[in-house]
């Protein structure tokens, strides 16, 4: 089988979209279909020979300037899909790449679905700080995804509590998480020592470790409010990732007096690198109620490392409770408590942590989005 696959996120950018992307991407090409991809352009960058990318011209987002919205692109050719042989369209994309894959679609007489992985109702703060135009734009962007989404045949969520969410604004879905590469991502004790030399942190040194881009949807000032609390002067934190607040979220460490405890990474280009990263650390820590899946928590089990997670969000799926790690409340002291009884249990916790990694593998979720695709096509 080939598709399109429709996105507003592809490289040179890297987030969970992308990841989820290139590892179906992946997934795919092993068992013997093909992904043609319809991204945004993407000024200096150049596309790996033999990836069927194609580019449409965009503009830089303002909230994330290093995003760029394609400009109508709702005009594509029925015969694009004739030329480059495809048989239904996926859409990863939730601005004008998405009402461009469904456009697509009809005017090409193909099946297609798309998944759902970015909440944009919780980022209308982007929009203004007045709590009553960000309630109003809650709304707006709950009825434009209500719109866009009833376009497809099949619409996929990756968390069973993304999908309910969904639900209650009228959006019906099916569970597909997005894939965790676990042959790349696995325990490697010389790589996280590797790091922790490079850093000056010696064994004695509790790493605890977040990654994704620094937002401030992903509720990052609740860990500098829990790192606080921790009585343990050997316990540091790694903020791995840049983004919009990364300067506002070191000038409030600096305002609460915890700087000390924290060293932010910025954004760690190669992904060797990050893996040893997750290495390095004793325990990974989720806090973001932003996320629908939480793929970092996922590479971070692929690593074999327990994790604390904020309850009543979608990565409490992941959590077995004593198995692969601990789940607390949005309580700082209980936070610190739970990331302390992870670091105490990382080697109970490695085994269940690795497991969980390899139910969310490659080879296991394409097999999953596979099956949704024949359907389409019968």
């Amino acid at each position: 089988m080939k598709a399109a696959l429709f996105t507003d996120s592809y490289l040179p950018n890297t987030d969970g979209v992308v990841s989820s992307i290139l590892a179906y991407r992946r997934g795919l090409e092993a068992a013997g279909h093909k992904w043609a991809i319809f991204a945004p352009d993407a000024p200096g960058y150049t596309d790996a020979p033999g990836d069927e990318v194609l580019r449409f011209s965009g503009v830089k987002f303002p909230p994330y300037p290093e995003y760029r919205a394609v400009m109508f692109p709702y005009s594509i050719s029925a015969k694009t899909a004739q030329k480059h042989k495809v048989q239904l369209v996926h859409s990863k994309a939730m601005m004008s790449m998405g009402v461009a894959a469904y456009s697509f679609a009809r005017r090409a007489h193909l099946p297609c679905m798309a998944s759902m992985e970015t909440m944009i109702p919780d980022g209308v703060h982007y929009l203004s700080k007045n709590r009553q135009v960000q309630a109003f734009g809650k709304d707006i962007a709950w009825s434009y995804l209500k719109w866009l989404y009833s376009h497809f045949d099949l619409v996929t969520a990756p968390s069973k509590h993304t999908k309910a969410r969904l639900a209650r604004h009228g959006i019906e879905t099916e569970v597909l998480p997005s894939p965790v590469d676990t042959g790349r991502f696995k325990p490697n004790a010389a790589g996280g020592a590797r790091v922790r030399a490079e850093l000056g942190y010696g064994k004695g040194t509790k790493l605890v470790l977040t990654v994704g881009r620094v937002v401030k949807e992903k509720n990052y000032d609740f860990i500098l409010r829990a790192a606080k609390k921790m009585r343990d002067p050997r316990v540091k934190f790694l903020i791995v990732g840049k983004g919009p607040y990364l300067d506002t979220l070191k000038l409030e460490a600096a305002r609460m007096d915890v700087s000390h405890k924290f060293h932010f990474t910025g954004f760690i280009l190669s992904k060797e690198k990050l893996i040893d990263y997750y290495n390095a650390a004793d325990a990974f820590v989720f806090a973001s109620k932003f996320e629908t899946q939480g793929l970092t928590l996922l590479e971070a089990f692929a690593c074999g490392k327990p994790a604390a997670v904020l309850e009543g969000t979608a990565m409490e799926e992941l959590v077995r409770e004593g198995k692969n790690g601990r789940l607390f409340f949005e309580d700082e002291e209980d936070c610190a408590e739970k990331v302390m009884q992870c670091i105490g249990e990382k080697n109970q916790l490695a085994a269940g942590a690795r497991k969980t990694a390899l139910e969310h593998s490659i080879p296991r979720l394409t097999e999953r989005l596979v099956g949704m695709y024949k359907r389409l096509l019968e």
